[in-house]
């Protein structure tokens, strides 16, 4: 299909003759029909609101979409489908979270914001959930039911978008990838019709929406399985960065030991100079160790003995934890930033691999934060293209970069990076921490595509969606 511009309104037609014509059947192409069936909103260039409507949270990255529309129900998903289809453009849809992609040049962007619903069911341990959802929302709505999805490290990403690409959650080594806990979804096909799928209904689609991007269907809603989680416990401790060599030799010690109850990330921080930030932290480093544990706050701090003892601890949020206190303990940013990112597996962390990740994150260089995630040995709970966490760890490199020079030199910083822990690289990484420049092609080998792809031509053979694979 090719793309082209989304003018603002149709031309009028002619008045009829007499006698009467028969009613016109609505044109989906029509601007000024559909704005006024519409409960969300369209908004094309120049008009007020557009700055806000288009904007990614990784301004670092262009999108420049035609025509933005902010729909308030899947009704307004089928419109804009239909819009597109009339006009020859692509659709791309975004919820809320952290991706931002070239991709969606010249395309009509259907933003799934305001798709709010929320139904938990205690008895079947599920959620459903609209596409417009963040964790932070889902995870207060699961406050006093003694569960919780599984959450990553950020409230503000979208509990679909996490779905959608894999997802490595606080509960993968009890769970696996998040993406195993999509149980169904509706789905707006190219064709414009609204259509709810599981595993009995397509099991190809299912396993091609567990971490495939989604791009061959708008996904509304899901119906996913939450987490029995009733003594919930978790925090930062936080130590200078002169602790580092013994913080991470004590965070290694305890991974290697933990029960899958217990989680365990740690992270280099450097904080920029900004008068902004408190001064406490204004222009220094530290290192932190992140924890989360199902089994309760005395079971959590036995593994963290280590680390306490490794330096003093300058900063201490371990405590008894509610579902709504899960995403907020890597304390990071949510509002919109410009940002270069680079995630990688390592299949283990032997000593030299520890002494290697040391020597290079306390290095100065441009990145806020260095993460070195313990993740691997969950189950696999359903068929997907990403639903398995084979290795061990995962590094999550992310840097702050307002300008190009910025952005080129956290690239350089993120590819020595993975030089200096290349001995100990595992597989792909889940498509949620690949580089936003690589795409998701870097998450998949070519069986995975295959079985993409196959799907996508059944799906969307006329190439509606924005198809995250080049």
């Amino acid at each position: 299909m090719s793309s082209s511009v989304l003018p603002t309104a149709q031309t009028a037609l002619p008045a009829s003759p007499e006698p009467p014509a028969p009613p016109r059947r609505p044109d989906p192409g029509d601007i000024a029909t559909l704005r006024a069936g519409l409960a969300g909103s369209l908004v094309l260039p120049g008009e007020p609101g557009w700055a806000a409507a288009s904007a990614p949270w990784n301004v670092a990255v262009a999108e420049r979409p035609n025509a933005v529309l902010v729909a308030a129900n899947a009704g307004d998903v089928v419109a804009g489908v239909r819009l597109a289809v009339a006009r020859g453009v692509k659709v791309a849809v975004t919820g809320p979270g952290h991706g931002a992609s070239a991709t969606l040049a010249s395309t009509l962007r259907v933003s799934t914001d305001g798709l709010q619903r929320i139904e938990v069911d205690r008895a079947a341990r599920t959620a459903r959930v609209g596409a417009g959802v963040s964790w932070g929302v889902l995870q207060a709505a699961l406050d006093g039911t003694g569960l919780t999805g599984p959450v990553g490290s950020s409230p503000s990403v979208s509990v679909v978008g996490l779905l959608l690409q894999g997802g490595y959650s606080w509960f993968s080594r009890r769970v696996g990838a998040a993406a195993g806990s999509l149980r169904a979804a509706e789905v707006v096909a190219a064709d414009g019709s609204i259509r709810w799928i599981d595993d009995g209904v397509d099991p190809e689609a299912m396993a091609a929406l567990r971490g495939g991007g989604g791009g061959f269907a708008a996904v509304t809603e899901v119906l996913l399985d939450l987490i029995e989680a009733p003594n919930l416990a978790g925090g930062r401790l936080m130590l200078p960065i002169e602790a580092a060599s013994a913080v991470l030799a004590a965070y290694a010690a305890a991974t290697r030991t933990a029960p899958p109850e217990i989680t365990l990330w740690c992270s280099a921080l450097r904080f920029p100079p900004l008068p902004e930030l408190p001064e406490p932290l204004r222009g220094r480093a530290f290192v932190a160790v992140d924890a989360v544990s199902t089994a309760g706050l005395d079971a959590l701090e036995r593994a963290l003995a280590g680390v306490r003892a490794a330096g003093p601890v300058v900063h201490d949020t371990v405590g008894v934890r509610t579902a709504s206190g899960i995403p907020a303990i890597c304390e990071e940013p949510v509002a919109p930033t410009p940002t270069v990112q680079r995630g990688f597996t390592l299949a283990d962390l032997p000593d030299d691999a520890v002494a290697a990740f040391t020597a290079a994150v306390t290095q100065p260089g441009p990145h806020l934060a260095v993460q070195l995630r313990h993740t691997g040995g969950g189950p696999v709970l359903r068929d997907g293209l990403a639903t398995a966490v084979a290795d061990g760890y995962v590094v999550n490199a992310l840097a702050v970069a307002p300008t190009p020079a910025a952005q080129e030199a956290a690239r350089e910083a993120n590819e020595r990076l993975a030089v200096a822990l290349a001995p100990w690289r595992g597989g792909r990484p889940l498509p949620s921490f690949v580089d936003p420049v690589d795409g998701l092609a870097a998450a998949y080998d070519g069986e995975q595509r295959a079985r993409l792809d196959a799907v996508a031509r059944r799906w969307d053979p006329e190439g509606t969606f924005v198809r995250s694979l080049a």
